[in-house]
């Protein structure tokens, strides 16, 4: 095993051992699990002996192997031997100023002779370090030769662990060196690296991890934002966790690259702000007294009645005045103890406010569960930004302004931006870095020795990495434009920086949503947007590859550029991380960024990430040859979003045709009711469906009906087809953008055949057609776009007649036209041209439709829009078609057909087609697609409406429930916001099961499966009869609690605590009696060292059956934060099992809060890597045990019995006993079947322990159970179990309070521990109506004279209080985010 020992080399030879103890020190931190910001400042600190030397004296590493102890320098390094992280560099300031000048003037000249220096260094090192290792190296070896003959042996030396691990890992080091600094050229190394270190890649991080901090520290390079790169790519290319496995190695890792403790400061200041702000909001909580307490609790963590003095607290319906200890009366409570003087105001009426006494100065509000959160935003992110930056000239030089911007993509989202302006939309804003520009690293060596080409040269915020001495030289984007003038005045400085590009931003996002800009390398954006995105994957996603362009023929550049692709989605990737809280939801937008939810969910797997793709998804056959190192990543990566869009099912059937083919472990699970595909993938599950987009009708309406609309498309109509033109005459109108997608060229070929064919035609109709010019710089583009402008000539040319001298066939224009002359042009035409090749959507159908309604159309099938009316039934086979279908554009002759046919429709005919198109595009506006693609319903996340006929779909529904409830109760322990679609799964879960039951009842009849159900016998024994009344009832206080949760009322803790007396089983006066009880007994406690209770019939009701008994979300919360506040020791005692349908699988509550003592106390779980278990049954006991249990299950095969596997616990195996339901909480089970079975099992018992040496059987009301004796001979109980945990982990329960809860008989031994270990520190609750239960706990306490006890009704009483401590703080709203293992008492 290495140690992460760092050595600093100084020169004085004095301080070197001292150097060394001091950063052994620092390492030693390093090693030991510490947060990044420990290890950052760790790796700042100055090694002991440095003192205030020179900063250019040389540091060189060494490392030492636990294995082997080397003296002096790995290898028998010299001091002057430089190794990987630790090369010289200027670190004066002044020099590292001059030498990045002087390397700014020489860096184009000079980068390519670099290279090869940095180059022969590694090579030379590696070519040393194998024959160190006595591996085969020879001398003129290639650098290639070396880092293979490197990637190959080193890794297995290393794993040694010997004297020469050391050596080897100094050569991995210098192999990683390598490739954080060509992190683009090194991708198949690292993939080496990784695989052939496999399973020590862990530790292999753990030991290297410290080098690349302590050269970022000390010496300014950016290795680790190169490493995490290289990480992602890694993961891009392979499919594999490689950031899963750095995180693990490097904890806090994470968080510190996501920001998160700044993040987490600005929830909680935000926090306390809004808690301030709704405190003051409620009359009742106006007194400033009120406010300095709860601000006090909130910060110190002290309660009101610390001091001994009263405390008074309010429940709503409840409120309690506590004085002092001294104030006792003589009159006895009914669970026996004596009660302190307290007053307490319940009113039954929900709609009343409890009494909060403003004037006394000792009472403080209890707070509540106000929605003091950031409330949900929706975060969206494209490639290209809603607005368009112009620098003004003229008398404007210099002056920035901002436009909303028009295109189709700003159209979709924009409505659903702009309804909150917290939302934010991150974009590219075409301000990059400039390519020119230095390296990071380059000026930060030595003149002597430049590394060459290094890392990328921005960060993980997108900005350039570079030290902070140097960002004046380098970073300019966006404030070389506010250089302030001599002798400005103040007005001059308030425009200047309005006008500023940072100015004109935050003008923006005070009046807007937000607007954040995404800065990447202009290199790498280049090749990103002109490379991969449109000459790979636009040409391949149109299944057009005949444009793809050529030089992707060669797999170096083809790998070179796609590592650009990366490089900005992983940018990308994490400015949304960074700027995202919890409860948003992202929106990522179209093909430049298909990557970014893989690199998102690697960063935090708990985001909710949508994908919408814009285009058509219809690659190549080869695509996955050829093009394989963007096909599979591509592929994958969509599938790690939570849901994708796609514009048509085309689209979706050919993306899942492809992950069918290519990725067959792939699991596809269609819900035909929603439409909705469910694709899980390596442990992923990601939701497909299909939302044709559509535009915003009111905002193309609004301007068609102005009259100057109107005027300018008759003038429009006038100037084109001239003041009389013939009565048949018509104007084809087509707008696009001048893409070779859009079927222009073939579009101009069908138009010259149509007059071939049709020449009477001739001077009458004109194509107006508009594509607007873009991406010249794409030669694609360009020679496509020549082509269609000298066709377009020619066939002006072709078909000009002198007759016809002011005619021309076709306008061809390729300048773009504002909003209200596009829809003039609109109004103009008699029929609408939209034939592209393929295409995502083609919003300009539906613009032409909505504008004018009695337009023709002809439309071809690439564009989405063709198939989703095809689909909407507007254009039947052999019905009645609205428009005028072109199926193949390249089909000249039928293209033809289809411009005659339009141009021969009556008139009356085209206007009733117009209409009824425009009646559906109508119905189907931006609102109704962007509600359906945000609507969580159709997510794989939300537990949809299911027929519930089996005991599997019963079971597997309350399991899918229990998801949810974790996921619940996690997000209110930790302060994060409920997202929406919690409340909508336990809606349909508790829909479903009533839609089960029997009409006007809560039974519900299943069938044990579907294979089962054919067995013969009594009819009513094929079902399962379970009465389900508590779930519903569950279901309906967590979609309650949720409710009041997500309220901006004060009140709403207490409002929720209204809603539980309604449950009570007696009456609600009742409730809040045994409320009252509760309260006296806990506050004579003041606080509890140790918590012990059962769990079925005292924290949750009882269930149906076991693997019903889901926690509820509420119950989970409130008893989470009972552990954290009110006691330091908690632990849950069930004679359930653990695990197999056991107390860890119906449990909601996080780990960490509670010990889980499973099979009466013998099996514990105390967190996943600590469980232990009684060691005292031999194994001959536990085999008899097993015989036992395999003979019930065979009993419980014959048709007769089969039904008592689903009666209350059903058979449940045990650590050290079974179980056997033969009675549910309902007595359903008749008496006499009971005896039946229960004398069964004991003829099975007696048959195999005949003379009961070893077994012994014990019968509750609901089950009978066979023990193994424990070594006394008794039966082991609950009792035995608190003790076996107290000796494990030295408990001492002589000392402090004990809170214990029971419902059963089973649960008497817990307390008969407790009382006998401290007699006068145990208090005690029984959720019981059972007289002689009651009898027997009261005379055990009596007999301790002990007369803290109290029995109550329900659980819910008990709820009401831990809801609510005495230290007047809501138990639900988590502020200070504590750890669940800190289990903090502050009501003390």
């Amino acid at each position: 095993m290495t140690t992460n020992l760092l050595v600093m080399d100084t020169v004085d030879k004095e301080n070197s051992k001292q150097a060394q103890e001091s950063v052994a020190g620092q390492s030693n931190d390093i090693s030991s699990n510490s947060s990044p910001t420990d290890l950052t400042s760790d790796c700042c600190r100055k090694p002991s002996g440095q003192g205030n030397s020179s900063p250019a004296a040389p540091f060189t590493a060494k490392k030492q192997s636990l294995g082997a102890p080397l003296s002096g320098r790995p290898g028998g390094a010299s001091p002057s031997e430089e190794q990987p992280f630790r090369r010289t560099r200027l670190d004066s300031r002044a020099a590292l100023l001059m030498a990045a000048l002087a390397a700014a003037k020489a860096v184009t000249d000079s980068k390519m002779n670099a290279q090869p220096s940095a180059m022969e260094g590694t090579r030379k090192n590696l070519i040393k370090t194998l024959k160190k290792l006595g591996a085969q190296a020879e001398d003129d070896w290639t650098l290639e030769q070396a880092m293979e003959a490197g990637l190959e042996h080193m890794p297995s030396y290393w794993k040694k662990r010997d004297s020469n691990s050391e050596i080897a890992f100094q050569g991995l080091l210098a192999i990683l060196e390598y490739c954080l600094q060509h992190s683009f050229d090194s991708t198949e190394y690292v993939e080496k690296l990784v695989n052939n270190l496999g399973y020590h890649t862990f530790q292999f991080w753990k030991a290297a991890i410290p080098y690349v901090f302590d050269s970022d520290m000390q010496h300014g390079t950016k290795y680790r934002d190169a490493l995490l790169f290289t990480m992602a790519l890694y993961d891009v290319n392979t499919g594999r966790g490689g950031m899963r496995g750095l995180y693990a190695a490097v904890p806090g890792l994470r968080k510190c690259l996501l920001g998160f403790r700044a993040k987490r400061f600005g929830e909680q200041y935000h926090h306390l702000q809004q808690r301030r702000r709704t405190a003051s909001k409620s009359s009742l909580r106006d007194s400033s007294c009120s406010l300095r307490a709860s601000n006090d609790s909130l910060m110190n963590g002290q309660s009101g009645g610390a001091n001994g003095g009263p405390v008074s607290f309010s429940l709503n319906s409840v409120d309690l005045q506590l004085p002092s200890s001294e104030e006792e009366d003589n009159e006895p409570a009914e669970g026996g103890h004596r009660r302190k003087k307290r007053s307490m105001s319940i009113d039954s009426n929900n709609g009343s406010d409890g009494h909060f006494n403003v004037d006394d100065p000792t009472s403080f509000s209890t707070g509540g569960l106000a929605q003091t959160h950031f409330q949900q935003r929706v975060i969206n992110v494209s490639n290209a930004p809603p607005v368009s930056l112009t620098k003004g000239s003229g008398d404007k030089s210099g002056e920035w302004e901002i436009k909303q911007g028009s295109g189709g993509l700003v159209s979709c989202v924009d409505p659903v931006m702009s309804v909150n302006r917290e939302n934010m939309w991150l974009a590219n804003l075409g301000m990059n870095i400039d390519k020119c520009k230095l390296r990071s690293n380059e000026f930060l060596n030595s003149v002597e020795e430049p590394l060459g080409h290094l890392a990328p040269t921005t960060n993980t915020l997108g900005l350039p990495l570079m030290r902070q001495t140097l960002a004046d030289v380098l970073f300019h984007v966006i404030a070389d434009d506010d250089i302030k003038e001599e002798n400005e005045t103040v007005s001059k400085k308030i425009v200047r920086e309005e006008m500023s590009l940072l100015g004109v931003l935050n003008n923006y996002n005070r009046d807007n949503y937000k607007l954040n800009p995404v800065v990447v390398q202009e290199s790498d954006y280049n090749v990103y947007y002109g490379g991969i995105s449109n000459g790979l994957l636009w040409p391949a996603l149109h299944n057009l590859p005949e444009y793809i362009i050529a030089e992707y023929d060669d797999p170096k550049l083809l790998r070179e550029h796609w590592c650009s692709y990366v490089r900005v989605n992983y940018q990308f990737a994490i400015d949304a991380v960074r700027n995202s809280r919890p409860q948003d939801f992202i929106w990522i937008h179209d093909y430049h960024l298909m990557l970014t939810g893989m690199i998102m969910q690697s960063l935090d797997s708990n985001l909710e990430i949508g994908f919408f793709l814009h285009i058509p998804f219809l690659p190549p056959d080869n695509f996955f040859t050829k093009y394989k190192i963007a096909a599979f990543p591509i592929l994958r990566g969509l599938l790690r979003f939570t849901k994708v869009g796609f514009q048509t099912h085309r689209d979706r059937a050919m993306f899942l045709e492809l992950v069918g083919k290519y990725l067959p472990t792939a699991k596809v699970v269609n819900d035909s009711n929603l439409d909705i595909h469910v694709v899980t993938y390596q442990g992923w599950s990601c939701s497909l469906g299909v939302f044709p987009v559509s535009i915003k009708n009111e905002d193309f309406l609004k301007i068609a009906k102005q009259p100057e609309t109107v005027k300018q498309a008759d003038d429009i109509r006038k100037q084109i087809m001239g003041e009389n033109p013939p009565k048949d005459a018509r104007l084809f109108f087509s707008v696009e953008r001048f893409d070779y997608t859009k079927g222009i060229k073939e579009k101009l070929l069908a138009y010259r055949r149509y007059y071939q064919l049709h020449q009477d035609r001739i001077g009458k109709d004109v194509l107006f057609q508009v594509a607007v010019t873009n991406r010249r710089s794409v030669d694609a583009y360009r020679i496509y776009q020549d082509e269609c402008i000298d066709l377009a000539d020619q066939i002006n040319k072709e078909f000009s007649k002198e007759e016809f001298p002011d005619w021309k066939p076709i306008i061809f224009q390729t300048d773009g036209l504002q909003r209200q002359s596009l829809i003039a042009h609109y109004l103009a035409m008699d029929i609408g041209v939209v034939t592209p090749k393929k295409d995502g959507m083609n919003l300009v159908v539906k613009e032409m439709l909505v504008c004018n309604p009695s337009a023709g159309i002809v439309l071809s099938t690439g564009a989405g829009s063709e198939i989703q009316f095809t689909m909407g039934g507007l254009h039947p086979d052999g019905g009645d078609c609205t428009y005028h279908r072109v199926e193949d554009v390249y089909d000249t002759e039928k293209y033809a057909d289809a411009f005659y046919a339009a141009a021969t429709e009556p008139e009356e005919s085209r206007a009733r087609h117009g209409h009824r198109l425009n009646e559906f595009i109508m119905a189907n506006d931006i609102e109704r697609w962007s509600a359906a693609f945000l609507d969580p319903a159709w997510s794989h996340v939300v537990i949809r409406q299911v027929d519930i006929v089996t005991l599997e779909d019963f079971n597997k529904l309350m399991q899918r429930t229990r998801d949810v409830r974790r996921q619940i109760v996690e997000r209110v322990l930790k302060g994060i916001p409920i997202r929406s679609h919690f409340s909508i799964s336990l809606s349909n879960a508790k829909e479903s099961l009533l839609q089960a039951c029997q009409h006007g009842t809560t039974i519900i009849h299943l069938k044990p499966s579907l294979n089962e159900f054919a067995l013969g016998g009594d009819h009513k024994m094929e079902y399962a009869h379970f009465d389900i009344k508590t779930e519903l009832d569950e279901f309906d206080k967590d979609l309650n609690f949720l409710k009041f949760i997500q309220s901006d009322d004060v009140d709403n803790v207490e409002q929720f605590v209204n809603s539980l007396q309604d449950y009570h089983p007696i009456s609600a006066d009742k409730f809040r009696e045994e409320v009252m009880s509760v309260v006296d007994l806990f506050t004579d406690a003041d606080h509890f060292h140790f918590f012990f209770t059962d769990r079925d019939g005292t924290l949750k009701s009882y269930s149906c059956s076991y693997s019903a008994s889901i926690q509820p979300a509420y119950s989970g919360v409130i008893q989470a934060q009972f552990a954290r506040r009110c006691a330091q020791t908690c632990a849950i005692v069930t004679t359930a099992p653990l695990m197999r349908i056991g107390v860890l699988d119906v449990n909601t509550i996080p780990e960490g809060y509670y010990y889980i003592g499973a099979s009466a106390g013998r099996d514990w779980f105390i967190e996943p890597g600590n469980k232990f278990k009684d060691t005292s049954i031999p194994e001959q006991d536990l085999e008899l045990l097993d015989g036992v249990f395999n003979s019930i299950s065979d009993l419980l095969d014959d048709p007769k019995f089969k039904h008592f596997n689903w009666v209350g616990s059903g058979l449940q195996k045990h650590y050290g006993h079974v179980t056997v339901g033969h009675q549910d909480a309902f007595g359903s089970v008749p008496p006499q079947q009971k005896e039946i079975i229960d004398t069964r099992i004991r003829d099975i018992v007696n048959d195999i322990d005949p003379h009961q040496q070893t077994l012994s059987i014990q019968v509750t009301d609901t089950d009978i159970k066979i023990f193994i004796k424990s070594e006394s001979g008794g039966i082991f109980d609950k009792g035995h179990g608190i003790k076996l945990l107290a000796e494990h982990t030295k408990c001492n329960l002589t000392e402090g309070n004990i809170l214990v809860c029971g419902d059963s008989s089973t649960d008497v031994p817990m307390l008969a521990y407790c009382l006998e270990m401290n007699p006068k520190g145990v208090f005690t609750v029984w959720v019981t109506r059972n007289e002689e239960l009651k009898q027997k706990v009261k005379e055990m306490c009596e007999s301790y004279s002990n007369h803290n006890y109290v029995f109550v009704s329900c659980q819910k009483c008990c709820w009401v209080v831990w809801l609510k401590q005495p230290s007047g703080r809501s138990a639900l709203v988590s502020v200070d985010h504590v750890f669940p293992l800190q289990m903090n008492w502050t009501a003390k």
